[in-house]
């Protein structure tokens, strides 16, 4: 029964560290770039939309704040609770 929430666990763990790595991407890396390559201020930005077509102009959309790193910020809790875990278990088995 252990063994198989352990492996649940270490499942989980490894998810939420994917799901928090992506997260970042969009949060800091992704802003980044935009606010440099097209010299746009995105430090209070939620949402960014890019809409262009072949027969009119190319327009860039920034919405408003609401807490963009709540997410991240669950999910990197989730993984490091997670890896507390599997290293306590793991030294309790021994």
């Amino acid at each position: 029964m252990k063994s198989k929430l352990r492996k649940a666990i270490a499942i989980l763990t490894i998810l939420f560290a994917i799901i928090t790595i992506i997260s970042v991407g969009f949060n800091f890396l992704i802003p980044i770039f935009i606010s440099h390559r097209f010299n746009i201020n995105t430090d209070r930005a939620s949402s960014i939309g890019i809409i262009g077509g072949a027969d009119g102009p190319t327009s860039i959309f920034i919405s408003g704040i609401v807490r963009p790193y709540t997410f991240t910020f669950i999910f990197a809790l989730l993984s490091i609770l997670g890896l507390l875990y599997l290293l306590l278990t793991r030294k309790q088995q021994r």
